[in-house]
């Protein structure tokens, strides 16, 4: 557990503590924050509070419910048990409740940027009706990808940052799982599967983040042995010339690293296209974490 300033100053007694602000979550669907001299009467509001009448909200509040507990009872960190305890008395109001939004949490720009567009999946798929349709596997997802959040700003419990990583990964696959048609008219090709990964500013360097979807990549092609696509990408900063050679180096480094992963290079197409696919339209010379990526598509 990281001592935040709240917390340090909570430590100190509770004078001291109305001096001191805790994370700002002005990004998310409520305010609230967290305060280890109050994770008590937290988790018992929301334990014995009423009950969310959805099936999607019943399951989120005992995820935030049990994480709370986990962080109080085994890492002694009640500065993030009351956190998560107060989410899960805002689920039980029925309130509308969102992944946490990385911008609110200790990362630099280019985590951020990364962190954010796995949260926009998960949205996206949340608001497509997997709330309603796959209510547990909804709430697992949610709840360890904040659960990804915290301990990756945390940092130092790198066996439970992936294991919530491989939780949240694993719902998010069966979320994305189309359900079988009864009577379908003619057979559809699957549409291929497609893995992002981002990369820092002149860089081709893979980062922590992008080593977990190379994985899940290598995964699903192992699963398929199907044909691989990688195609690298820069935002527009520089010129095109130099951002053409720095997206095929893109391109061959996340090829390398599925190759490791036990890919087969001759089932693998690689291109690179510069600054001329941007995913974030920016005008010439902008610099965009999002545009920095290798597409990885697997058929």
């Amino acid at each position: 557990m990281q001592l935040r300033p709240s917390f340090i100053c909570a430590i100190g007694g509770i004078a001291l503590l109305s001096a001191c602000s805790s994370v700002d979550n002005s990004g998310t669907a409520v305010m609230y924050g967290g305060n280890p001299l109050t994770y008590g009467n937290s988790v018992n509001s929301a334990v014995t509070g009423a009950e969310p009448t959805t099936a999607f909200g019943k399951a989120l509040k005992a995820e935030y419910i049990a994480y709370a507990q986990r962080e109080a009872d085994e890492w002694y960190d009640f500065f993030d048990a009351d956190f998560f305890a107060k989410k899960a008395g805002k689920v039980a109001e029925n309130e509308t409740i969102l992944p946490e939004d990385p911008a609110n949490w200790r990362f630099d720009a280019e985590e951020i940027a990364q962190k954010r567009a796995v949260r926009d999946e998960l949205i996206a798929l949340l608001d497509d009706g997997k709330r309603e349709a796959k209510p547990d596997t909804a709430a697992i997802a949610q709840a360890r990808f904040d659960c990804w959040i915290e301990e990756s700003e945390e940092g130092w419990q790198t066996d439970l940052i992936s294991q919530c990583w491989k939780d949240f990964e694993a719902a998010m696959a069966e979320l994305r799982a189309e359900e079988p048609k009864e009577m379908a008219p003619e057979p559809v090709a699957a549409a291929p599967r497609l893995f992002t990964i981002f990369f820092d500013f002149d860089s081709t360097a893979i980062t922590p983040v992008s080593e977990r979807v190379l994985d899940a990549a290598a995964e699903q092609w192992a699963s398929s042995m199907s044909n691989v696509t990688v195609v690298g990408h820069t935002d527009a900063s520089g010129a095109a010339s130099y951002n053409q050679g720095l997206s095929e180096r893109r391109a061959s480094s996340a090829l390398s690293e599925l190759t490791k992963r036990g890919v087969k290079g001759d089932m693998v197409d690689s291109e690179a296209v510069g600054e001329s696919d941007l995913l974030i339209p920016t005008p010439d010379g902008v610099r965009e974490p999002r545009n920095r990526r290798v597409t990885i598509s697997i058929d």
